[in-house]
C-alpha cells in the first residue's frame, strides 16, 4: 500500500513512516533460504592453484520472477542476481573478520560512479559518474539515465520510493541533474543512513533504450522490463530461458574496482534441495543455493567438497503480540523467554553451528549491547514469571512455515520445554499464503520468524520491526520512549550520539521483552573444492564477481 505524499509536505518522522505502509518490503528484511544467507571464505579455502576454470555452474532453487526491479519483492533468486546484473553505483566494500572475507557496511565505495560525497551539511549528495561506460545497447550511462531511473522509482512508489523516505527523499523533483556526469540528491534532512541506503538503492536502467518500450500506456515500459533483463552490470545476461537456465558473461568494459573473476556464470534451477545435493556431489555444479541445513551437515564428510562457513546476523526468533491476551502481560513474555531450551536448539537444530543471541539487536549490528537480552533458559524462572502474571498455565499457539524444517524442530523443542512452565502450545505449521494472510491481519499470538536486515544499522531495525505501523512489527509492539528515540534518530549523524540512543533501546527491549530471540545461526554455503573467493554479503546477496574456480 503506498502512502500517497508531496514535495516537501511530509515531515521526516512521517516520511520514515511511510516506508513501512509502502510494498517495497523488499528492502526491509529477507526471509532466508540458503542464498539468502551470509558466508565466508577463508583464504586457505582457495581454489587448488591450477588454471582458472572459464565457467562457473551455480544451482538455484527457482528461476526469477521478472527482471525489473523496481517492482520485484521477496524473490530471492531474482534480488541475488539483480546484485549482479544491473549497474550500482555505489557498493558495500570488503573487509576481513575472523579470516573471512565479508562485505563492509561501514565502507561504501564507488563503483560505476567515480564519487558520492555530501555537502558540510549532509543535506546534498553529489554524484559524479566515471565517463565512457556503456550499457550492453552501446549507450554510454549519462547522468539522464540515473535521473530516468529515480524518477521511474518514484512513479512506481515501490521499493525504491519507500526506503529514500527513510533519509529524507520523497519527491522526483529533489534529484536534480547538474551536468551529464553529475547528479545531486537534495534531502530534507541528514541521516546516518544515507550511504546504505543509496548502495541498495542507486541501480540504473538504460534509459535510451528504456524509452523505445515505453507506450502512452506504459510510459516506464514495465511490461517490457519484466522480460527483458538489464545490461552494464557486473555481469550481462546472455541467455535466459525461462524457468531453465541463466547464463551471465562478465563485463568487460566495468571501469571500477574488483571486476568479476570469472568470464561465465551458468545458473541452472533446481527446484529440489536433493537434486541440488546430488549435482554437487557429481560435480555436475560447482555452488548449490539451496540444500537443507541436514544435508549440508553431511556434505562436510564428502570427498571434493567444502562447507564455507562464518557467523551471520540472521536472527531466529519468536514473536509475540504484546496486545492480545495472554502475552500483552510482560511477565508471561518473560515466561516464555525463560523456558525456550536455547543452547538445546543450538545444538540439536543447528549442530551447535550458532551463536547465541545477547541483544535484540543482532551481534554484529553497530550499536550491539551484549545486555540486551538478559534471558536464559531457567524453568524455574519460568514458573516464577508465570506467579507474577497470576497464571500457572495458559494455552496459545506457535505458528511456524509449514516447509521449514528447522523451524518446526524450534517450535518442538520449544513446545516441550514451555509445557514444564505451564504454556500450553498448540503447533501451528502454515503454508505461505495463509501465513502472509494471517500476518497481514497481526493476528498470530506466537510465531518464528527468521531474517537478515539489509541496512545494517538500529535506525533501520526499528523502522522495520519496533515502531508503530513497522511492516515486520508482528508483535503490534510500541513503547513511547523508543518512539521518541526513533523519532530522534533521524537526524541524529554523529556515532557517539547513535550509540547512547541504542543502548537505551536495547535496555526498553530488554525489559519489554516483546520476541524470544533464539539464536544466529551461522551460515554454511556447500561447494565444490575448487571454488575460491566468496565474500560474506552481510546484506544477504551473493556477488558473483568475486568467485572463481580452478579448471
Amino acid at each position: 500500500m503506498a502512502r500517497s505524499h508531496r514535495s516537501g509536505a511530509s515531515s521526516p518522522a512521517l516520511s520514515r513512516r511511510g516506508v513501512l505502509q509502502l510494498g517495497g518490503s523488499v528492502a526491509l528484511l529477507l526471509a532466508t533460504g540458503a542464498c539468502a544467507a551470509d558466508s565466508g571464505n577463508k583464504p586457505k579455502d582457495g581454489a587448488s592453484g591450477g588454471p582458472a576454470a572459464k565457467t562457473l555452474r551455480i544451482a538455484v532453487s527457482s528461476y526469477l520472477s521478472s527482471w525489473d526491479q523496481d517492482f520485484v519483492g521477496f524473490d530471492l533468486t531474482a534480488l541475488m542476481l539483480y546484485k549482479n546484473v544491473f549497474p550500482y553505483l555505489i557498493d558495500y566494500g570488503v573487509t576481513t573478520a575472523s579470516g573471512s572475507q565479508i562485505l563492509d557496511t561501514q565502507n561504501v565505495t564507488p563503483t560505476f560512479a567515480e564519487s558520492f560525497q555530501p555537502d558540510a551539511e549532509q543535506k546534498v549528495w553529489t554524484l559524479k559518474l566515471r565517463r565512457g561506460v556503456k550499457f550492453a545497447s552501446g549507450n554510454e550511462m549519462k547522468a539522464a539515465d540515473v535521473k530516468w531511473s529515480k524518477d521511474r522509482a518514484f512513479a512506481a512508489q515501490a521499493n525504491v520510493a519507500g526506503v529514500y523516505r527513510t533519509i529524507g527523499l520523497t519527491s522526483a523533483d529533489q534529484v536534480k541533474v547538474v551536468d551529464d556526469y553529475t547528479v545531486e540528491f537534495h534531502q530534507a534532512f541528514p541521516s546516518a543512513l544515507t550511504r546504505q541506503i543509496q548502495a541498495i538503492s542507486l541501480y540504473v536502467f538504460d534509459s535510451v533504450e528504456a524509452k523505445k518500450h515505453a507506450t502512452a500506456s506504459d510510459p516506464w515500459a514495465k511490461e517490457w522490463f519484466a522480460k527483458n533483463p538489464p545490461t552494464g552490470g557486473y555481469y550481462n545476461v546472455t541467455k535466459a530461458n525461462q524457468g531453465q537456465e541463466i547464463e551471465l558473461s562478465a563485463n568487460t568494459d566495468y571501469p571500477g574496482p574488483d571486476p568479476a573473476k570469472t568470464p561465465t556464470i551458468r545458473i541452472s534451477v533446481v527446484p529440489a534441495a536433493s537434486n541440488q545435493r546430488l549435482q554437487l556431489q557429481a560435480g555436475d555444479v560447482d555452488i548449490a543455493l539451496g540444500i537443507s541445513q541436514r544435508d549440508i551437515q553431511d556434505l562436510k564428510k564428502t570427498p571434493g567438497i567444502k562447507v564455507i562457513s562464518a557467523p551471520s546476523n540472521r536472527q531466529v526468533a519468536i514473536q509475540m503480540s504484546v496486545t492480545a491476551a495472554p502475552f500483552n502481560d510482560v511477565n508471561i513474555r518473560k515466561a516464555l523467554a525463560y523456558a525456550v531450551p536455547y543452547e538445546q536448539i543450538i545444538s540439536n537444530v543447528y549442530g551447535g553451528d550458532a551463536r547465541a543471541a545477547k541483544s535484540t539487536v543482532p551481534l554484529d549490528m553497530p550499536g550491539h549491547d551484549d545486555n540486551g537480552y538478559p534471558y536464559a533458559h531457567d524453568i524455574d524462572k519460568a514458573k516464577a514469571a508465570m506467579a507474577a502474571a497470576g497464571r500457572s498455565s495458559l494455552d496459545s499457539e506457535l505458528v511456524f512455515e509449514s516447509d521449514n524444517e528447522e523451524q518446526q524442530k524450534i517450535a518442538v523443542q520449544v513446545q516441550s520445554e514451555a509445557a514444564k512452565a505451564g504454556i500450553r502450545l498448540k503447533l501451528t505449521p502454515l503454508d505461505p499464503a495463509t501465513l502472509g494472510e494471517r500476518r497481514t491481519k497481526k493476528n498470530i499470538p506466537l510465531q518464528i520468524t527468521s531474517g537478515q536486515l539489509w541496512v545494517d544499522d538500529i535506525e533501520y531495525m526499528l523502522a522495520t520491526s519496533f515502531v508503530k505501523g513497522a511492516n515486520l512489527n508482528y508483535s503490534n509492539y510500541s513503547n513511547p520512549e523508543i518512539e521518541q528515540i526513533y523519532e530522534k534518530s533521524h537526524t541524529t549523524v554523529d556515532t557517539a550520539a547513535r550509540n547512547a540512543l541504542w543502548k537505551r533501546v536495547q535496555e526498553i527491549l530488554a525489559a519489554d521483552v516483546p520476541w524470544v530471540v533464539i539464536c544466529q545461526p551461522n551460515f554454511n554455503l556447500p561447494v565444490r573444492e575448487s571454488v575460491a573467493g566468496w565474500v560474506q554479503p552481510m546484506d544477504g546477496l551473493a556477488r558473483l564477481r568475486y568467485l572463481s574456480a580452478s579448471a
